[in-house]
């Protein structure tokens, strides 16, 4: 049984200093000199309802695509009001952060006081963080938005977050009831995976129309994944196929080979604005900080990509090529002695340490899309459905021979890329060594879930 003792926040692993509740810039002084009476239970403040839709709106389409005159208008006031609250949109955005992450602190602390096992500390933790019921949690996907001094108080709330969480699961690993692993790791996949399930709502019923699952069906499967995994025996050991990403890099061309020198140039751009985009966020970087990165000039990528609405696209068109490259080398050839599963599996870790690879690095999925032409948006919709058409396929086989649970696997399919998700934000400084174990402890938060093997 947990006690009270999980309600103690140690520092962070990464080294990051922990969390104290200390008062930002005076934003209660700017509530109105009378503010209507309310029951703060059923009546949020202005300033609540504020956030609670900027929120809402920059998990729906992004902070590039998030107006301040569409939120006035929603919530059926002037933008001139909104400054009441609010300094300008960097502003909102640190506000908009900064409560949810304590609204996730505090999640956290009113679960681990909770009586029961460390396993469902974190079920209770992930039901509270999900709750249709409450308002909306704002996912980090743009902290490049930030100051830098802002940036740093929400890195600290999420550090302290993270902290807290491997502390309990190193706790429940003493007590028997969680599975040994890189604590800090499965802490950071469990917060990932409560950020990305608010993204999904907007763009799951692109790839699954009207067969999408719903909020609460999600908290139900996000929790039964946590707890047994998607894997029907979880102690079977794995012969994940290890698979070589090195030939995506671009490689050594012969000097008067025009056409591939082109071809190296436009990746060694798209390479860069990923890496920047994942870190910043699409709409703060500018053309000119990618063309800096290269040592180029914005006529450079003119010239082999385009405007950025066309760097976006292309950056969106590598995710699918990474992913295709990584499965036909898994799927598309004999691969003796490696089961269906050890394929799976390899193909998933391979997502993973591409995530990692800085010098490959796909674009974190949902960023800008919002910011694209219907055109293009409609061309990736259209990709991405097929994509999710072939990996249902493999679960099913899967289920068929076995290997995977009886569970939704539109389920499965509309979790799995929230458990990596954060590989990408730069939060880590891995080692190549280290991208293969940190993967597969990734990958296994869902294949395995974290009850004891």
């Amino acid at each position: 049984m947990l006690g009270s003792s999980y309600g103690r926040a140690p520092h962070g692993p990464s080294g990051a200093k922990p969390y104290r509740a200390e008062s930002p810039r005076s934003l209660m002084a700017k509530t109105p000199a009378k503010p209507a009476k309310a029951n703060s239970k059923t009546s949020p403040s202005r300033r609540d309802s504020l956030l609670d839709e900027a929120a809402r709106q920059f998990n729906a389409s992004g902070v590039s695509q998030t107006s301040l005159a569409e939120i006035a208008d929603t919530l059926e006031v002037s933008r001139a009001a909104l400054y009441y609250y609010i300094d300008d949109r960097e502003d909102l955005v640190f506000q908009v952060y900064r409560r949810s992450c304590e609204r996730l602190a505090r999640h956290l602390g009113e679960a681990a006081v909770m009586p029961g096992s460390a396993l469902e500390v974190v079920q209770h933790f992930v039901a509270r963080s999900l709750n249709p019921d409450e308002p909306e949690l704002a996912a980090l996907t743009e902290l490049g938005v930030l100051r830098p001094t802002d940036r740093e108080t929400v890195m600290a709330v999420y550090e302290g977050i993270v902290a807290r969480l491997a502390a309990i699961l190193e706790a429940g690993a003493k007590a028997g009831a969680i599975r040994h692993g890189n604590f800090p790791i499965l802490a950071r996949t469990v917060v990932s995976l409560i950020h990305w399930i608010p993204l999904t709502m907007s763009w799951a019923p692109t790839l699954f129309g009207a067969n999408s699952v719903d909020r609460q069906e999600i908290i139900t499967g996000i929790n039964d994944l946590l707890a047994s995994g998607w894997a029907s025996d979880r102690g079977r050991p794995v012969n994940a196929l290890a698979i070589d990403l090195d030939p995506l890099l671009v490689q050594n061309i012969a000097a008067f080979d025009r056409k591939r020198l082109a071809e190296g140039k436009r990746e060694a751009i798209l390479v860069a604005a990923s890496r920047l985009f994942n870190r910043k966020g699409v709409d703060i970087t500018s053309l000119d900080e990618i063309a800096a990165e290269l040592g180029a000039t914005k006529r450079t990528l003119y010239h082999h990509v385009g405007d950025k609405d066309a760097i976006v696209t292309a950056c969106y068109e590598r995710v699918y090529r990474i992913g295709q490259f990584i499965e036909n080398n898994a799927f598309d050839r004999p691969q003796p002695g490696f089961s269906e599963m050890d394929l799976v599996v390899g193909v998933l870790r391979a997502n993973a340490i591409a995530l990692l690879r800085p010098d490959i690095e796909p674009l974190r999925p949902t960023l800008g899309f919002g910011a694209l032409s219907a055109e293009n948006r409609a061309l990736l919709a259209a990709v991405g459905r097929n994509l999710t058409t072939d990996w249902q396929s493999r679960y099913s086989k899967l289920q068929s021979q076995g290997e995977v649970r009886a569970i939704n696997l539109r389920l499965l399919l509309t979790v799995i890329p929230g458990g990596p998700s954060w590989l990408s934000k730069g939060l880590l400084d891995v080692s190549a060594e280290r991208r293969a174990e940190i993967a597969t402890e990734v990958v296994d938060v869902l294949r395995l879930g974290l009850k004891p093997i």
